[in-house]
């Protein structure tokens, strides 16, 4: 026979109902974004500046350029930093205050890129990074003075373990390339200190060529503009007049912007023809002016350029460094020095860790 089952009472277990926490506006202080971010580290000495690699010849022709034969080498390299200064990678030694991921807690180096160079940047950085960043940047980053960088340490990956640089291998690095770069300076330096005067002594017999030629062409010029201006204004007194004429005799609507539209507008080339007509000038006057219209140097003032106007082109690329565990990180105004982690993040093994 079928039975019948009786569902038995579920006791309740009584808890006390959670009230909401009171916080006394007299002790408390409000939340503001600043709060989350905990001291990462603070910076040990001043900034150093790793030169480029592979760019012996362009920082020797800039020795050449910018300073004097006789000058010391600490001048020399100065004018190069001051020249080259986007090219040389800032790496600075920082104090970290405890371990994080996988850097352990002292000092070590790192390379440094400040806020206005973010574009630059092209490792991948975790969306949670990235949302904290624009946060900061849109909060207390707004404030006078707070500056960010995006550090990553200088070190290479074994297995697990970064193998950190010191700054014995970091100044031999840079003692290298100097070395490279004097001795390229001091192979180009007679050749290019001969060239150079022979082109100051050309430049000084050509000032007064050159002036001359200068204030010929913009007085040719001037004289062209003024014809052009002319013509323009015939030629909007004509639709004007053609508008009003059409207006007294047509029902139809036209404008002055309509009847402009049907007339041609003014050719650089046939206000210079006709500049040589009014003025009655030769077909090589011509075709210098034309020349001057259309940007291209005249032969008489390509003279003017001597070999002290002509310089290498030359790819400038950023020092190569293995890094990883990079961080964002920002100084405030009223602690300088001091560090505050925005983010910090390493992929290890496959997986991504993060602490913000």
């Amino acid at each position: 026979m079928p039975t019948t089952m009786h569902r038995q009472p579920v006791a309740r277990s009584r808890t006390r109902p959670v009230r909401p926490s009171i916080l006394d506006p007299a002790t408390s202080e409000p939340f503001t974004l600043e709060q989350q971010l905990e001291p990462f580290g603070h910076w040990v000495g001043e900034p150093i500046w790793v030169p480029p690699k592979d760019q012996n010849a362009a920082l020797a022709e800039t020795m050449i350029r910018q300073t004097r034969p006789f000058a010391s080498q600490e001048t020399r390299w100065d004018a190069v930093e001051a020249k080259h200064r986007q090219e040389f990678t800032q790496v600075r030694e920082i104090d970290l205050l405890a371990p994080s991921i996988r850097l352990p807690k002292g000092r070590f180096l790192v390379s440094v890129t400040e806020q206005k160079d973010f574009d630059t940047i092209e490792d991948t950085v975790p969306a949670c990074v990235q949302t904290r960043l624009e946060e900061f940047l849109a909060g207390p980053g707004q404030r006078r003075g707070v500056k960010v960088y995006y550090l990553k340490p200088l070190c290479v990956e074994s297995g697990d373990e970064l193998i950190l640089t010191t700054r014995e291998d970091l100044n031999r690095a840079i003692e290298k390339i100097q070395a490279e770069v004097f001795a390229e300076y001091r192979r180009q330096a007679v050749f290019q200190r001969t060239t150079h005067a022979i082109a100051s002594v050309g430049n000084a017999a050509l000032a007064l060529p050159r002036l001359v030629v200068n204030h010929y062409v913009q007085r040719r010029q001037k004289q062209i503009d003024a014809l052009q201006a002319r013509l323009e204004f015939k030629r909007r007194k004509t639709a004007m007049g053609a508008a009003r004429t059409y207006q007294k005799c047509r029902t139809t609507p036209c404008t002055f912007d309509d009847m402009l539209e049907l007339t041609n507008p003014l050719d650089r080339r046939e206000v210079i023809d006709q500049y040589c007509i009014e003025q009655e000038l030769s077909r090589a006057k011509r075709q210098q002016l034309l020349e001057m219209a259309a940007g291209a140097v005249p032969w008489f003032v390509a003279l003017s350029l001597t070999v002290s106007y002509l310089t290498s082109l030359g790819l400038y690329l950023s020092t190569p460094v293995l890094v990883c565990d990079p961080a964002f990180v920002a100084e405030m105004p009223d602690a300088p020095g001091v560090l505050l982690k925005i983010g910090h993040f390493d992929e290890v093994g496959g997986v991504m860790h993060v602490e913000i």
